[in-house]
């Protein structure tokens, strides 16, 4: 499988068009020095992968030649980082970092002496985006944002992302066919924030109906994102039909097997429990390449295709007998090659994993022999942690690609596994498995720049990354040649805490801050007596410090003043899990007092956290409340657009009965979600507490379920205006917070080794 279209087979047209693409991204990246760039497509590069880029400088221009506009750009960030200290990370964590000596007469001959700067790629694909980023992180985009990830994607090497926009234009075009109006796909399509679920057959209809504007404008922004991925040698990697369907086609086809999937996450039945139909029905066919044949039409077609359906994500098939899996494999197969031949599949392997006691080896064999055997490409999602590839017996000979998952629900959670993305990929290289590529597949992006620059370079390694060496190089490049030794020892400091999670625990988003109150661990929904941990907190205060200690050398470089947020963020939100234990054991025994005071101090420290992080524009919500709003067409969808965002951030499912397991999932530490949302909710239930102990009043969890549900629905539908600007010194806050919650924090209770609480006891 090549990388990429062969260089015999694409026309000088697309040569050229590739050739001005990269034109175009270095523009934009690099405006003052783009004038230096000779560009230049190579014919081959070897004989196994022909893919490659090279790099070198001739007096006072720098050539760079690569076998597709790909491997141009990602060239270019090698260059970047390994000739020139520096860096290009996602806007709002930073940017780029630019070393301006590198690009002068000295500076040029010093790389020159360097040598050319080769790559050639280890496997063929480097793939982006989990199928639920474009709900998590993406919804709302405009053409801007969409650029400038394009341009971040090209310069990591990714050569086949996700383009999800823009499918439900498809689908209304497709359901027509079958006499199903868009009146009839109201109650189907999901709103703007929670389409990835419905497009996974987890929900219907929430958070809807989805207005037609924003259907006509997503399309009209997936032909921009295609012709621009295209044009720098992507290969795009589209949504197929994976079965499920509104209930309106029991209407018009009333024989067909069509039925309902179990709940996911305590919906309510009016969202919940899609409609299924049965892939081995003959209709499946019929719909499945009516699907792909208007993608085509519509967005245009590749040398090889790319689809990517997931049928049963997070749900039991409707039998485990082996033959059945085989079955709906090449049914879901065929509807494709149907209507292209040459198409590829893309499959989320996290079935595998999220539900093991239904997938057994005779389950999973069964599933991908259902296809040719270099059809199906299964995606080990969650690899950096558990690589199914070891436990499948490398998915029975299915081709797969090794996956960094990392995030969940676009939390900002500091975290990484930075040992395990270090070496697993060259191990699994090593074992001479069907491994065809590496992917980066976060929930959601805009988040630990430094896993996703190290992930995407597996695309041209193949040997084990020295991890202690790496960390510091990063660190010179996103700060800048003049890196002092202490933000050097803050790296190292944050290398062996947050980033060395070993502990392969699926969620580490539960913040004290961030969680619903409640008096029990449970009740808050944490996994233990207090948010999982798997590093010593004393490390990074230690980090944060040092990096203060930076402040007089890097202080003015954007990239450092962002993580100086950051670490000041991870610390104070870990300080408020000891206020929290005392106020609830203040609370069992009664001493009303000390519940006052250590609710005060909570409150505060949400204060001081809003402060620091209303410093940086990489913590604001005011923005995306913004861009969310810009989605509508009018003001009436605008407030659709901004209720769905807001509700994916909080209650995110509705909390109905017995409540969603999945409230608060979404959570970001953002300014202005702090002070607007998290600090009063936290308010609301410590004046509970308080007026419990002065009646003699017994704790009742529902009731302050119900009016926390209450309170987060109210805060749902608001529309106040929240800021879009950083304001406030990001030094002079840090340092005066530093000396609050940095070493020398005390707890204000000094016994806090509570044990697990009964709430029944009291």
């Amino acid at each position: 499988m090549s990388t990429s279209v062969p260089i015999t087979s694409r026309h000088a047209g697309v040569i050229s068009d590739e050739v001005e693409a990269v034109k175009g991204l270095v523009q934009r990246v690099l405006p003052e020095f783009h004038h230096l760039f000779d560009l230049q497509i190579l014919s081959n590069c070897n004989e196994v992968y022909p893919a490659c880029f090279e790099v070198h400088v001739e007096g006072e221009r720098i050539t760079v030649k690569g076998s597709s506009g790909t491997e141009m750009a990602a060239g270019i960030h090698w260059f970047l980082k390994y000739a020139c200290n520096s860096s290009a990370s996602w806007h709002v964590t930073g940017g780029e970092n630019i070393d301006a000596s590198c690009f002068q007469p000295i500076g040029l001959q010093r790389v020159k002496q360097m040598g050319p700067l080769r790559g050639t790629r280890s496997v063929p694909w480097s793939c982006y985006q989990n199928v639920v980023t474009p709900s998590y992180s993406m919804a709302f985009w405009d053409w801007e944002r969409w650029e400038q990830e394009i341009d971040w994607m090209a310069l990591q090497g990714i050569n086949l992302p996700l383009a999800f926009s823009g499918q439900e234009y498809i689908w209304q075009k497709v359901w027509a066919q079958f006499n199903i109006s868009a009146a009839d796909l109201e109650s189907f399509f999901a709103g703007p924030a929670f389409l990835a679920w419905q497009r996974m057959g987890n929900l219907r209809g929430y958070g809807g109906p989805l207005p037609q504007s924003y259907i006509d404008d997503q399309a009209e922004l997936q032909r921009k994102i295609l012709r621009r991925m295209r044009s720098l040698g992507m290969t795009p990697v589209f949504p197929a039909f994976a079965g499920f369907v509104p209930e309106a086609l029991a209407r018009e086809r009333p024989h067909a097997r069509i039925t309902r999937s179990d709940n996911w996450c305590a919906f309510p039945e009016r969202y919940c429990c899609v409609h299924l139909l049965d892939p081995l029905e003959p209709l499946f066919q019929e719909i499945g390449s009516a699907f792909v044949k208007a993608l085509r039409e519509e967005y245009g077609s590749d040398d090889v295709g790319f689809y990517s359906a997931d049928t049963f994500n997070e749900m039991t098939p409707p039998s485990a007998d082996p033959i059945y899996l085989t079955n709906v494999t090449s049914a879901i197969y065929n509807a494709m090659a149907a209507a292209d031949p040459s198409a590829k599949w893309l499959m989320q392997a996290w079935l595998f994993y999220d539900n093991q006691e239904f997938w057994q080896p005779p389950q999973i064999e069964a599933l991908v022999s259902g296809v040719p055997r270099d059809v199906l490409i299964l995606l080990d999602l969650y690899a950096e942690v558990s690589p199914l590839w070891k436990r499948t017996n490398s998915f029975y000979g299915a081709p797969f690609i090794y996956c960094m998952l990392h995030n969940f629900g676009g939390n900002m959670e500091m975290y990484g596994a930075i040992d395990s993305v270090a070496q697993g990929p060259a191990e699994a290289m090593a074992a001479e498995t069907g491994l065809i590529g590496i992917g980066m597949c976060p929930e959601g992006v805009e988040q630990n720049p430094v896993m996703y620059d190290l992930m995407s370079e597996w695309a041209f390694r193949r040997e084990a990354v020295d991890v202690d060496g790496w960390i510091a190089a990063y660190a010179r490049r996103r700060y800048g040649r003049e890196t002092p030794p202490t933000a050097l020892a803050a790296w190292g400091m944050l290398r062996r805490s947050v980033y060395n999670a070993t502990d392969g625990h699926t969620d580490h988003s539960r913040d004290i801050p961030t969680s619903r109150p409640g008096l029990s661990p449970v009740e808050v929904g944490l996994w233990g007596l207090k948010p999982h941990l798997w590093y010593n907190e004393q490390q990074v205060v230690d980090a944060w410090g040092l990096l203060l200690h930076s402040v007089s050398e890097l202080g003015s470089v954007e990239a450092f003043r962002y993580d100086l947020v950051d670490v000041g963020r991870q610390v104070i939100s870990k300080r408020a899990t000891d206020m929290w234990k005392a106020i609830a054991e203040a609370y069992v025994t009664g001493r009303s007092l000390v519940v006052r005071r250590e609710g005060g101090r909570l409150l505060q420290l949400l204060d001081d956290l809003e402060q620091l992080l209303a410093t940086n524009r990489g913590f604001l919500l005011g923005p995306k409340l913004e861009e969310a709003r810009r989605a509508g067409g009018n003001a009436a969808e605008a407030r659709l657009c901004e209720w769905n965002l807001r509700t994916q951030l909080t209650v995110w499912g509705t909390s109905n009965a017995g409540g969603s397991e999945i409230e608060d999932y979404a959570n970001r530490e953002w300014a202005g979600l702090i002070s607007s949302y998290y600090k009063p909710r936290w308010a609301l239930w410590l004046l509970r507490l308080e007026t419990d102990l002065a009646q003699g009043r017994r704790y009742d969890p529902e009731a302050w379920r119900m009016e926390s549900l209450n309170f987060t629905l109210g805060w749902a539908y608001l529309q106040e205006q929240l800021p879009v600007h950083a304001h406030g010194g990001t030094v002079a806050v840090s340092q005066r917070l530093y000396k609050i919650y940095g070493p020398d924090w005390r707890p204000g209770v000094n016994d806090l080794t509570m044990q697990p609480m009964e709430i029944d006891s009291f």
